[in-house]
């Protein structure tokens, strides 16, 4: 018998694509520090075939033990959308994520649990779109050719290309903003990342092609998010995309700085050079008055 908890376990994996067991058993099983309860619901979820476990587990520093990936499956998206009469859900990539990148997704997607955590704390800023690297931009598209991910061929010969990890419309105050995520894990130099990924993001931002992903955005350009591991390496990086064909496009912040609690307002995303400022300046609530009768 599928249970409430068990259908949110299968929303939050098509919602990040991939997470552990330790994210799900933080996002779902609040009351079962152990994990026990967890890991039997999810054992269930994957006789099931509604739920898929990637063949490889993942070592973690901060857990101490390998544990387990977990990704969608086909049965899983199909009773999800029969469940809430969704067909959004048969959109949902389910193939398994390359083994040696792995690691790469789940941090993805807690940067992605980060920005959940702290719009659900407020109610000014809104995510109205966040797309992973698989998900298709317009999955109401019947025509397959005419259906694209984040990942965008900008020219054949010589190749150029753009492709995030991830990306989102964020809004307030009637006004949307793209934002492009490059999630940075220290596994290639600087110089090959500042040769190869800001010619892309250039020739997105003069041909607006953020657009193609996100129609309704009102602000004319976007900002690419580098999130680094470190302070010292997101300063290597500031540093080596410096003077790069749009440079002004990219911020970067330290893994460590991203927390729900300073992800929006918080000044830790510093541009190639200058101070580092908020993602989203704080409105300032105005205080009322209070009129004494005499």
């Amino acid at each position: 018998m599928v249970t409430e908890r068990d259908i949110a376990i299968l929303q939050a994996v098509c919602r990040y694509y991939v997470l552990s067991r330790q994210q799900i058993q933080r996002l779902c099983f609040a009351t079962d520090p152990n994990g026990r309860i967890a890991r039997r619901r999810l054992q269930l979820l994957v006789d099931a075939k509604l739920l898929n476990r990637h063949e490889c587990s993942v070592y973690s520093i901060s857990h101490g033990t390998p544990g387990a990936a977990y990704y969608p499956s086909r049965k899983g998206c199909e009773f999800l959308a029969e469940y809430f009469d969704d067909e959004q859900y048969l959109a949902t990539p389910t193939r398994m994520p390359i083994a040696h990148h792995l690691f790469h997704w789940l941090t993805v997607s807690e940067t992605h649990w980060v920005f959940d955590e702290a719009l659900a704390r407020q109610e000014d800023v809104k995510i109205e779109c966040w797309l992973n690297e698989w998900d298709i931009c317009n999955p109401q598209e019947s025509v397959p050719e005419k259906r694209y991910s984040l990942f965008t061929l900008l020219r054949e010969t010589p190749r150029l290309v753009a492709a995030p990890d991830s990306a989102f419309l964020l809004s307030m105050s009637g006004h949307s903003k793209v934002f492009y995520i490059e999630q940075d894990r220290n596994t290639s130099g600087v110089r090959q990342i500042s040769a190869s990924k800001p010619p892309g993001y250039a020739e997105m931002a003069l041909r607006k092609m953020h657009r193609r992903h996100f129609p309704a955005a009102t602000v004319e350009t976007f900002t690419v998010l580098m999130i680094a591991p470190t302070e010292r390496r997101r300063d290597a990086l500031r540093k080596g995309i410096h003077g790069k064909p749009g440079s002004e496009l990219w911020k970067f912040v330290s893994q460590t700085d991203l927390t729900p609690e300073n992800v929006l307002h918080g000044s830790i995303f510093f541009p190639c050079e200058g101070e580092p400022r908020p993602l989203v300046k704080k409105v300032e609530q105005a205080t009322p008055t209070t009129t004494q009768s005499s």
